[in-house]
């Protein structure tokens, strides 16, 4: 593959396009120093991005533009003889430039390229295109940077890179290792300490059996104590039945009103129901749409504002065009007027330099008698030559006028076309958007009927399901008030159930629950329930002492966890006064019935917690307080809230646990998750029978939006279309004109050849008469004739071309003077335009004020509707206030009824308490019976608790934490040995990096050493080798030469004269290409330094290369020259630009 042409525009001194082929072989640039030879490397440097700017003898890419051409833009574009190009282009902008590479005529990047070019061997170390300055450059470097070159081509700069990544990774492989070092021996003394906490651990079980016995004794002790409770309690359970038996009558009664009311609030809610019905979902409907149609409306006359604001702008325009337009037309009145008072003094000055000549002409008939015959014949000739003069001045000012129309004929034939084809582009964008609009509303009328097709479905089925609401809460009211009479009333105390829990209320200095110590108001039970939480079951105990003991034996025992409230340890918060607010209740440990004895642990368990009335007040006093709402709603005091219904049984202050509770709570359950359900779907349909409406709404006013873009967009077709038809019919007559104008031209240009050879016949026998009267004082007249006539005509030539300037300024005033009546008719078609769309604003105004008639007759409709609605909900208001009432009083007899029964259950409750625990104290005690008192076996298991106390916390999983730790320090030491190994590893790929760099690097050495022998020997008759400062280590030390020239001793480089530098630098040069082969080389002025037989050898040495690759050299040189195939000749033209003269085969 090799380079097939060269086509470069406006880089460096390449000002205009140039193309220039090269073919195979060895092709030789020449020409003039200066002519720009050397800028045909350059291009081909830079098209194919083998060096930066400064490489191409430039300070920036910008440089490469050529400075004279005007242009702002360099391009150069390489074709090989495979068909590819490379095209490269860089443009200056005001703020720097842009550089675009092309590869096939495909845009790239510069990488692209250049891994292309590497494919085909060409790189910027092969050297296979050679400047001006690399031969010096390379004479010039260290021995180190000479080396360099060599690493260069052999790849070194990878391996070096490979080499620090396998650094860093060694670097990473010696801190996990330092890391498992210390983690291992962290490990090792973490063994030491748990071989002593072992010993610990057998010394503290040994105590620990010792206190199971007495635990078991004292079990034993307790047995007969609550045996004797059990009886107690039998006789207080039979005088609580007694009274509940009293209240059940009262409770009948109560409830037989209630139900009477219940059927009259039943007979309200169906009169609420038919009021509700289809008549006034209509008239919301009507209400809906008349507000869209109002809001369509304004949308639309806010559109059209715009647009009657942008015509106004349109005026001002116009007006400006026009005042410009006046203004001209007043310059070229005055530059006429001007024009004018010059013609009139040229006229005088005319008419003085006739009479002149008319007084000359006399003055030759008085001294010319003797010669009249010859003076008459010179006055006819005068006269006939003048006459043909007058005629072909005549000629040439029609001639230019023809012309000057034949312009301005051009130049409107232009305008009319580029006017027609915007016109026409316009025309077919308004009928495609007429298309494109029409079938737009014709989609949205169609989703607009299914829209109101869906919006009635959505209507009746939101009205079947409202009313299957209000019938079911109904229902859930219903049975709310019967879960209000139970949870109201429940019982105090909470589940106790439990091993744990049984054990340890069984103990000495335990009290009880929270739940079971505090009794909870019915009104406030659920707030209160929620405020506890969690802490309903925790224990309160006398001391942190007791705590702690029944802490140890839940722990030895495995029974569970228990939180406790040591009365003497506790710490209560300070409760600051509340604000005065009507919707606050009070602190919840304010509410809550207890024994004052155990105020400091309620006030732990209940905190700064604020009983509120509603969820609403609890949101507006929201970051002031902690609170709960008597629903059971909990706002937290940093904004978290918690509610929603219950599913669960609420276990706490005054709640029953019993079937009946459970029962309800189920069915309530059921309701609220149909009624859930429900008013989900009521939500859905409602969401989507307003989204269908917005939806109804938005489609309206797109339909609208489409309708005036339809009428808009036609009005301007027609407009368009009658325009493009008077722009044809003055395009046809300019057409004809210019063909007749044609015809003229070419006559009065025939016309002017036969005057103007007739004017030279006649000039000829003028100046033959002359001779003629030479002896005579005629011909100084004669001459003095010719003076003035000249004069005269002088003088008349710039007559016309006054008449002609005056006439030019007169077609230019009569132009503007069009103009401004184009820009009137504009004016007034925009004008015409925005009356229109105030006639729009106007109706779209009045159709709005008839929507908002409209609303106000459907809103006073409503109203009506509304206030027979708003008398119905306060006749059934008034239902449920009666019914309030009954069920409060129903609710404080069945709050009596169930303290009487909360007291029988909390008895019966206590009972099976006892009876659980005697069943937990006759398992601790087991088959051990004792006599021993309570107060010995406590001395006995305090000395136990002592000695234990005394050990201290014990592992007593010391034995299985060793084995564990033991297993983690071989698992440790094991991924030590893993990574020593990977150390080890990496180290050796270190090493065999370093040998593989030293490998390649010695392999190119030796090739291209080889290379140099060989072509220095052919090159100079003598010998040279490279050599190496360190052939052991060669990336320590430096490279150079050791040649000998023919008849010469052997020198370094640095000792050879200019012309051997630059010989030995070639060789090496070429030595490199040979070990680097590319498709062509290319090389600048490489022979500048030699003398001639020196040229002759490398040109030999080209030509020998260009047998393989193509080889093109920019020289002056002779030799070079003559044993080139083809010589490409560059010579530099007038303007300093650089002109290929053409190829020439050396044949």
């Amino acid at each position: 593959m090799y380079i097939t042409q060269l086509e470069i525009d406006n880089f460096k001194s390449f000002a205009r396009k140039t193309k220039i082929p090269f073919f195979e072989g060895f092709t030789v640039v020449s020409g003039p120093n200066g002519s720009g030879k050397s800028n045909i490397i350059d291009s081909i440097l830079f098209v194919l991005a083998l060096s930066g700017a400064r490489g191409l003898r430039a300070e920036k890419l910008t440089d490469l533009i050529n400075v004279n051409s005007g242009k702002n833009t360099a391009e150069v574009t390489v074709t090989f003889s495979d068909g590819t190009t490379i095209r490269r282009r860089i443009k200056r902008t005001a703020t720097g430039y842009y550089s675009y590479n092309y590869l096939n005529n495909r845009l790239c990047k510069q990488s692209d390229v250049i891994g292309f070019l590497a494919k085909i061997g060409i790189k910027p170390e092969g050297y296979n295109v050679v400047m001006q300055g690399d031969i010096t450059r390379i004479m010039e470097m260290s021995d180190t940077e000479r080396r360099k070159i060599i690493d260069e081509i052999a790849g070194v700069a990878e391996f070096d890179h490979k080499r620090e990544q396998a650094f860093s990774e060694l670097e990473v492989v010696r801190e996990r290792l330092e890391r498992e070092e210390i983690l291992l021996n962290e490990l090792v003394a973490r063994l030491d300490a748990l071989q002593h906490e072992r010993e610990q651990a057998v010394e503290y079980r040994r105590w620990q059996d010792k206190l199971e016995h007495l635990g078991q004794c004292r079990g034993a002790a307790l047995v007969r104590k609550k045996e004797q409770e059990i009886g107690t309690l039998h006789d207080l359970a039979h005088d609580q039945q007694a009274a509940l038996e009293r209240n059940a009558g009262e409770v009948e009664a109560l409830a037989a009103s209630i139900e009477e009311a219940r059927g009259r609030q039943q007979a309200v809610d169906e009169e609420i129901n038919r009021k509700s019905g289809p008549e006034y979902l209509e008239l919301v409907g009507r209400l809906e749409e008349a507000r869209g149609a109002i809001k369509l409306g304004e949308k639309t006359i806010e559109r059209l504002k715009v647009s009657r604001d942008e015509n106004l702008e349109a005026v001002q325009r116009v007006y400006m065009d026009s005042k410009r337009a006046e203004a001209k037309v007043e310059e070229c009145a005055g530059q006429i007027r001007n024009l004018s008072i010059d013609r009139a003094n040229l006229a005088m000055e005319l008419s003085a330099q006739r009479d002149q000549l008319a007084a000359v002409e006399a003055r030759i008939a008085s001294e010319s008698k003797e010669v009249e015959g010859i003076k008459d014949q010179l006055f006819e000739r005068l006269q006939d030559l003048e006459s043909k003069k007058e005629l072909r001045a005549k000629i040439l000012r029609e001639q230019d006028i023809f012309i000057e129309k034949s312009r301005m004929r051009t130049s409107e034939r232009e305008r009319l076309d580029a006017r027609i084809q915007q016109v026409e582009e316009e025309l077919a964008n308004k009928q495609a958007q007429v298309a494109d609009y029409s079938s737009c509303m014709a989609d949205c009328e169609a989703q607009k009927r299914q829209i109101e097709r869906g919006l009635s479905e959505a209507e009746s089925t939101l009205f079947a399901r409202r009313s299957a609401l209000d019938r079911l809460k109904k229902e859930i009211r219903e049975n709310e008030q019967s879960l209000m009479r139970l949870e109201a009333q429940q019982q105090a105390h909470g589940d106790a159930g439990g091993k744990a829990m049984d054990v340890v209320l069984g103990m000495e200095g335990v009290h009880g629950t929270v739940a079971q110590l505090g009794r909870a108001p019915p009104e406030y039970a659920t707030a209160l329930d929620v405020a506890a939480m969690g802490r309903l079951r925790w224990v309160i105990v006398d001391t942190d002492a007791v705590a702690s003991d029944a802490i140890r034996y839940l722990k030895e025992n495995r029974l569970g966890r228990v939180t406790f409230l040591p009365l003497n340890k506790l710490r209560p918060p300070i409760l600051s006064p509340l604000e005065a607010d009507p919707g606050i209740v009070g602190y919840a440990v304010d509410l809550l019935e207890f024994d004052p004895a155990f105020d400091r642990a309620f006030r732990v368990v209940f905190g700064a917690a604020v009983v509120v009335d509603t969820l609403e007040r609890a949101r507006r006093l929201m970051g002031r307080y902690k609170m709960v709402t008597l629903d059971g709603d909990f706002v937290e005091r940093s904004g978290a809230m918690t509610g929603g219904s219950q599913g669960k049984k609420i276990r706490g202050f005054g709640v029953a646990v019993d079937d009946e509770i459970m029962r309800v709570r189920a069915t309530l359950a059921g309701l609220e998750a149909e009624a859930g359900e429900i008013e989900a779907s009521i939500g859905r349909l409602a969401v989507a029978a307003e989204a269908k409406r917005a939806e109804r709404s938005a489609v309206d006013e797109q339909v609208a939006r489409y309708r005036m873009l339809v009428d808009e967009f036609q009005k301007r077709t027609e407009v368009l279309a009658g325009e493009r038809q008077t722009l044809g019919e003055a395009l046809q007559a300019l057409l004809e004109s210019a063909q007749t104008g044609g015809e003229e031209l070419a006559r009065l240009e025939a016309d002017l050849e036969r005057t103007a050879g007739e004017i030279t016949r006649l000039s000829a026998e003028v100046d033959g008469l002359k001779k003629k009267l030479d002896d005579t004082e005629v011909p100084a007249l004669t001459e003095q004739y010719e003076q003035l006539r000249k004069a005269v005509e002088d003088i008349e030539r710039r007559l016309r071309n006054k008449d002609a300037d005056i006439t030019d300024a007169k077609r230019e005033r009569q132009h503007f003077a069009n103009r401004i009546e184009e820009l009137a008719l504009e004016r007034s078609r925009l004008e015409t335009k925005n009356r229109e769309i105030d006639g729009e604003i106007t109706a779209t105004g009045e159709q709005i004020e008839g929507q908002r008639r409209l609303i106000g007759e459907l809103e006073a409709r409503q109203k009506e509707f509304s206030n027979e609605l708003t008398g119905l909900h306060e006749e059934r208001d008034r239902i449920l206030e009666e019914i309030r009432v009954l069920d409060q009083r129903s609710l404080e007899l069945s709050a009596v009824t169930e303290r009487i029964r909360m007291q029988i259950d909390a008895l019966d409750e206590r009972e099976r308490s006892l009876l659980a625990e005697l069943a937990v104290l006759r398992e601790q005690a087991g088959d051990v019976e004792t006599d021993l008192d309570l107060d010995v076996i406590d001395v006995g298991i305090a000395e136990a608790e002592r000695a234990l106390k005394k050990i201290g916390a014990v592992n007593m999983l010391a034995i299985e934490e060793c084995d564990r730790v033991a297993a983690r320090v071989e698992e440790r030491t094991e991924k030590k040995e893993v990574l020593s190994r990977e150390r080890m590893m990496l180290l050796e790929r270190i090493e065999k990096y370093e040998k593989m760099k030293y490998d390649a690097f010695m392999t190119a050495f030796t090739a291209i050493d080889e290379n140099f022998r060989d072509i220095f020997a052919r090159l100079t008759d003598g010998s040279g080798k490279l050599i190496l400062d360190n052939e052991d280590n060669p990336f320590s030390g430096g490279m150079t030469f050791a040649v000998q020239p023919r008849d010469k001793k052997v020198h370094l480089l640095s000792s050879l004269s200019g012309g051997e530098k630059s010989l030995t630098t070639l060789a090496f040069i070429f030595s490199i290409q040979q070990y680097m082969p590319a498709p062509f080389y290319a090389l600048d002025e490489v022979d500048m330094f030699l003398d001639g037989s020196n040229v002759g050898r490398i040109a030999g040495m080209m030509n020998e290369l260009s047998g393989n690759a193509q080889s093109i050299i920019v020289s002056l040189r002779k030799p070079m020259i003559e044993r080139a195939d083809r010589i490409v000749g560059v010579t530099i033209r007038p303007d300093k630009s650089t002109y290929v003269t053409g190829v020439q085969n050396n044949g």
